[in-house]
Order: C-alpha cells, then sequence, then structure tokens
C-alpha cells in the first residue's frame, strides 16, 4: 500500500457551490475501467470553500495503479454531480493532458510495443514519458499546460497602470480564475481586498483591471490619484508589491488547446519509439540475415543508433515539433501584444 495525494481542481467555484457544498472521491483498484467506490465519508468529504479552488484528499490504503473519480456533492439535498474524469495520484496531473491510450492510438498506433518476450510495456512507462513531455512544453513554451495554483503573487504600484483600473498581468498565463488581489503597502499593511465580482480578467493573456461596482465602495473613482493609497504614499510614482494576487493558472480539465496536446503526444512518444526500435532487432543493426537449408533472405531495416526499427518515425515527430514550437511561442506570447 502507499499514500497517494489527490489535487481537485474545482473550476466555475461560485457555480458549483450555487449547488453543492462537498466533494466524493471514488476510488478504482481495476484499473481505469474498473469499478468506482467511494472512499470517502460524511465525515472525510472535503467541504467546498469560498475562494478555495484547490482541494486536496489523501488516500491512506492506496496503490500508484489505483485511478480516482471525484463528483460534487449536497449534504442537504443529496443532489450529487456526475463523476469527473478518472485520474491517479500526485504527480500525475500531466496524465489529464494527454492518457496513455491518446498516446497509443495517436502516435504508435500500428507499432509493436512489446518487449523481448513479447510482454506489452507497461502503463507505469508510458506515464513517465508523458509525464516528462509535458514539463518540456511547458518549460520551452514558459506555459502551464496543468492547473496550478500561484499564490500571492506580488506586483508593483505604477502610477500610470493604476489610473488605467489598475492593469496588471500575471507573471502565468492563461489564467483559469482569480481568487484574492490585495492592496498591500510595506509593513504588510493590508488596504484593501477587493470585491471579486470587481476583477475583470483577459483568461488567454492573464490580464486583470479592477473596476468597481455599485454601492458606497464603488464610488471610489480609480482615476483619482492616489483614491485607495494613504496621503504618506499618495504621490508615489511607484510603489514595490503593492499588488499581491491569487490565482489558478493554466488550461482547465480537458481543455488543453489540440495543438498543444499534439506537440506532447509527439514528445512522449519519443522514448518508447527508441526502446521499442531497438528491441525489435537490436541497437545499431541496419540488416539482418536469415537462413535455411542454404536459403537466404536479407531483411533491411531503418535501423540505426538513434531510435532502431522507428528511428524513422522518431525523425519525422522531431522535425514537426521543431517546426511547431517558435508557432506556437509566437502564438501565445503575442496574445498580450494583441490585447495591448
Amino acid at each position: 500500500m502507499a499514500v497517494i495525494k489527490l489535487s481537485i481542481v474545482v473550476v466555475s467555484l461560485d457555480e458549483v457551490m450555487s449547488y453543492f457544498d462537498r466533494i466524493k472521491v471514488y476510488r478504482s483498484t481495476g484499473g481505469i475501467n474498473g469499478t468506482y467506490t467511494e472512499i470517502t465519508t460524511a465525515m472525510t468529504r472535503p467541504v467546498l470553500e469560498a475562494g478555495k479552488t484547490v482541494y486536496e484528499y489523501v488516500d491512506e490504503s492506496g496503490n500508484e495503479g489505483y485511478y480516482y473519480r471525484s463528483s460534487y456533492y449536497n449534504a442537504t439535498t443529496l443532489l450529487e454531480s456526475s463523476q469527473s474524469d478518472a485520474m491517479q495520484g500526485e504527480g500525475d496531473s500531466a496524465l489529464d493532458v494527454i492518457s496513455v491510450e491518446e498516446l497509443k492510438d495517436n502516435y504508435l498506433f500500428g507499432l509493436d510495443m512489446t518487449d523481448e518476450a513479447g510482454n506489452a510495456f507497461p502503463d507505469t512507462m508510458f506515464q513517465h514519458y508523458i509525464k516528462a513531455a509535458v514539463s518540456w512544453v511547458e518549460q520551452r513554451l514558459d506555459l502551464p499546460l496543468r492547473p496550478q495554483v500561484i499564490e500571492e503573487e506580488k506586483h508593483d504600484f505604477v502610477r500610470e497602470d493604476y489610473d488605467k483600473y489598475i492593469w496588471l498581468e500575471t507573471d502565468l498565463f492563461p489564467v483559469i480564475s482569480v481568487s484574492e488581489i490585495k492592496l498591500v503597502l510595506p509593513g504588510n499593511q493590508v488596504v484593501q481586498t477587493f470585491n471579486s465580482d470587481w476583477i475583470h480578467v483577459n483568461k488567454d493573456a492573464g490580464q486583470i483591471q479592477i473596476v468597481p461596482g455599485t454601492g458606497t465602495a464603488g464610488t471610489i473613482l480609480l482615476g483619482a490619484s492616489g483614491a485607495w493609497i494613504p496621503f504618506i504614499y499618495g504621490t508615489n510614482r511607484m510603489i514595490p508589491d503593492a499588488f499581491w494576487i491569487t490565482y489558478l493558472a493554466g488550461f482547465e480539465t480537458g481543455k488543453v488547446p489540440y495543438l498543444l496536446k499534439d506537440l506532447v503526444g509527439k514528445v512522449a512518444s519519443y522514448g518508447p519509439l527508441f526502446l521499442a526500435g531497438e528491441l525489435l532487432l537490436g541497437a545499431g543493426i541496419v540488416s539482418s540475415n536469415v537462413g535455411i537449408d542454404g536459403l537466404s533472405q536479407s531483411v533491411g531495416t531503418m535501423a540505426s543508433p538513434s531510435g532502431g526499427a522507428y528511428s524513422s518515425r522518431i525523425k519525422e515527430y522531431k522535425e514537426e515539433v521543431k517546426e511547431a514550437i517558435p508557432e506556437l511561442i509566437r502564438y501565445y506570447k503575442g496574445l498580450r501584444l494583441r490585447i495591448l
């Protein structure tokens, strides 16, 4: 047995909380398509909280091969949502970007993915390469594919941006949701925690503006210099680390664009293709001879030290990845330029 930690991301939290107040967790010990049984109880079901988008649940009697699903539940009305897609434990959120089945069906279709004894490669091997591929793509593009919570990211107060309804840009984007924005002055003095309905987010570009709503607080004019800044700081053009933003960056589960999924799939296929190609005929073997009763036949292959029998597939994928990288960087980094 192993201790398995699950991270459950609640998208559209306010909408979910209008119907539900708890989270149920289900477990399958028989693989991704097995029978799922609830492992939470009335006392251990995570309670939904305003402003909290990520919830953790620990399975003390888990196993790395187990799969989990979650649902939303109302403890009063007994209303329950449909179950989520299957997931595994901590560190496996990369498998939400592309599954082992998708990798096999779309990028390794028709190829011999077995060892020398004819045993199919274990799913754990494919999972390893998917995780590595997702991390590589995230670093190469400087773009989060998986949901990740960024807590109290700090941004400077700049007079020119303040006068434009507090124009802020998150360090990471896209943005799924913004949980909180605070105005904090030197000495960690919290001057203002902005109402959530004042926060306007361009999610694709990670750009934020704060526009007051109706009511007493809403009568404050952001254009009036220093409206929320005490007199001692009112004439400052810049105050470091004045705005603290807590938000959820990345793409919602199941909503990673196909071009990015395609990039991950091709990168994740390198490892399995290399291993399978080497095992098929042996590393470095370009041809082999088969002889029976004086007759012989030469079998030519695409084998090479860079991937064995499947080196041509690896080369093709690498060329496609090389071409895709600059185009994707240009598109996603250009989102902010197009918005400005």
